[in-house]
């Protein structure tokens, strides 16, 4: 008698363990972000351009226009390929740029407009991810 009781409290403790655990939602596999997506060839412009939303979120409104300047030079010189061989994908990534870096020039610049030229910038980006 002993023995089949034991054999019911096992089997309901096991059952009630998977209850609970299946209660609560698998934590989700790490997926990455196009700003933490593995390295490719446009990781040093997204590098640059969380460099500067971060200098600019610091409220360091200088390092922010420095970065912003850098992100600028190096996609000017370094994507000429990229232009002459899509130059549609090349000028909507220019574009999404240029809309991220214009609000830095101000005195002010708008912290809802800034996340969000750079969110646009960033999935412009994908756009010229070799082997998308």
């Amino acid at each position: 008698m002993k023995s089949w009781i034991r054999l019911a409290l096992v089997l309901s403790l096991s059952v009630a363990g998977t209850v609970i655990a299946s209660a609560y939602p698998a934590p989700p596999l790490h997926q990455p972000t196009p700003a933490q997506a593995a390295d490719d060839n446009m990781t040093p412009y997204r590098k640059l351009a969380a460099d500067t939303l971060t200098a600019f979120k610091a409220h360091d409104l200088a390092t922010a226009r420095k970065k912003a300047k850098e992100l600028e030079t190096a996609w000017d010189k370094n994507e000429k390929a990229l232009q002459k061989k899509s130059p549609d994908v090349w000028n909507q990534i220019d574009k999404a740029m240029d809309d991220f870096i214009k609000p830095l020039a101000g005195k002010a610049p708008d912290a809802a407009a800034v996340q969000t030229t750079y969110d646009a910038f960033i999935a412009k980006l994908q756009l010229a991810v070799k082997g998308s």
